[in-house]
């Protein structure tokens, strides 16, 4: 397990190298997502985080920043509207202001994206519905592109790889990886997601980032 645990880990700081931030790595106290149906059918997205000082400093390192001072900008928002826009999203703007945080909104005109394909988001009667699964959080993990699928390998979460760990045992082997900087930051971590219908309804629920990357049940948002 150890051995294809580094082997990702190298996959993904060779991504780090070649691509900018993506929403996932944004391990943060601040993270959110807001997905929002509009009467047409279309959905727009936006999130916003920022990554913490421990993730920042693995990120710089990744893309060969080793001044701890540097002043170097963490997500190229630039390679995000580029990705983003080459996976189906329109309407894409990524903006950061201060180098590690990041807002991103994206628009999703056909309900195509792999927040749909994979059954994370799905409409019913007009309104939107969130499944929160191993099963189709990997089916998400298995619909994505092979970058965005080594970028979430760095985060050696159990429940893109079909494995079985307590959130404990996850937060050992990052610390074991990356250091227990980035694991206390993880376990602090909260994501807030806020699903908002045309009616004007909306659900709203945070989750701790470190039960979602262990997740073993289904969490419901509707």
């Amino acid at each position: 397990m150890i051995i294809e645990l580094k082997k990702k880990l190298f996959k993904g700081l060779k991504l780090l190298c070649a691509c900018a931030g993506l929403i996932i790595l944004c391990a943060s106290c601040t993270s959110e997502i807001t997905v929002e149906l509009k009467k047409d059918g279309s959905v727009d997205v936006q999130f916003s985080g920022a990554a913490g000082t421990a993730f920042a400093t693995l990120m710089n390192s990744a893309n060969g920043v080793t001044d701890p001072e540097a002043d170097h900008v963490v997500f190229n928002t630039k390679e995000i509207e580029y990705e983003l826009g080459a996976n189906g999203f329109s309407k894409v703007k990524a903006v950061s202001k201060t180098g590690s945080d990041l807002t991103i909104s994206v628009t999703d005109k056909n309900q195509k994206s792999a927040l749909f394909t994979s059954g994370v988001i799905s409409v019913k009667d007009g309104k939107l519905n969130a499944s929160l699964s191993p099963e189709t959080l990997i089916k998400y993990y298995d619909s994505t592109d092979s970058q965005t699928k080594m970028y979430l390998d760095m985060l050696l979460a159990p429940v893109f790889n079909d494995e079985v760990m307590t959130q404990e045992e996850y937060l050992e082997v990052l610390s074991t990886f990356y250091g227990e900087d980035i694991a206390e930051e993880m376990k602090s971590c909260n994501f807030r997601i806020t699903l908002k219908n045309p009616d004007g309804s909306q659900t709203v629920q945070s989750i701790n980032f470190t039960k979602l990357l262990c997740l073993n049940e289904v969490i419901y948002l509707r």
